[in-house]
């Protein structure tokens, strides 16, 4: 069975074959569901940006024989809504500057509670949405720097900025828990 490109699909999609649109929704269904859920936290939400996202793809269907890159154009549309949707509802924020405001203790409380990997994803969730969302893509999705350029509408050199200061402040907070005996 010949294996088609994301790119091969959006072009049938365009041209009328809705299974190239089947397709396309198995193969991005999860990986863009998880990449809502942590940009947004809430998995009601998460299924919300995923539907939305992919309801879009379908009104935008002509528009897609043009895409270069499907995966970004795609992850660029779910990233778009979840952006939207922390606009909307501000207290899911907390910006970088506010994490300088989370005491030692609860980091230590939440290792003691729960897994380290479980700690790490509520501390990436409280980066700031510009640095998570690079570090969502980079490390999770395996998006190489130029796709997430692409995603997030900015130069791979922002990006590589963006994604180090992401660790710098994750490796901040997380070294004393970590390192502990």
């Amino acid at each position: 069975m010949l294996m088609r490109t994301d790119e091969d699909l959006a072009r049938a999609f365009a041209a009328g074959d809705d299974l190239a649109f089947a397709a396309l929704y198995n193969r991005y269904k999860r990986p863009l569901y998880v990449f809502a859920l942590r940009m947004l936290r809430r998995p009601e939400n998460a299924r919300d940006a995923f539907q939305s996202a992919f309801l879009k793809t379908f009104e935008r269907r002509a528009d897609l024989a043009r895409v270069l890159r499907f995966k970004s154009w795609l992850f660029t549309v779910v990233r778009n809504i979840c952006l939207n949707e922390l606009r909307r509802s501000k207290s899911l924020i907390q910006t970088v500057e506010d994490m300088d405001d989370v005491q030692g203790e609860d980091v230590g409380a939440m290792l003691e509670r729960e897994d380290e990997a479980r700690v790490l994803m509520e501390v990436i969730e409280r980066l700031n949405p510009e640095y998570r969302e690079v570090l969502l893509l980079r490390e999770y999705e395996d998006l190489a720097y130029d796709e997430i350029a692409a995603i997030t509408g900015s130069t791979e050199s922002s990006v590589k900025s963006r994604l180090f200061r992401a660790r710098q402040q994750l490796h901040r907070i997380m070294k004393p828990y970590v390192a502990r005996p």
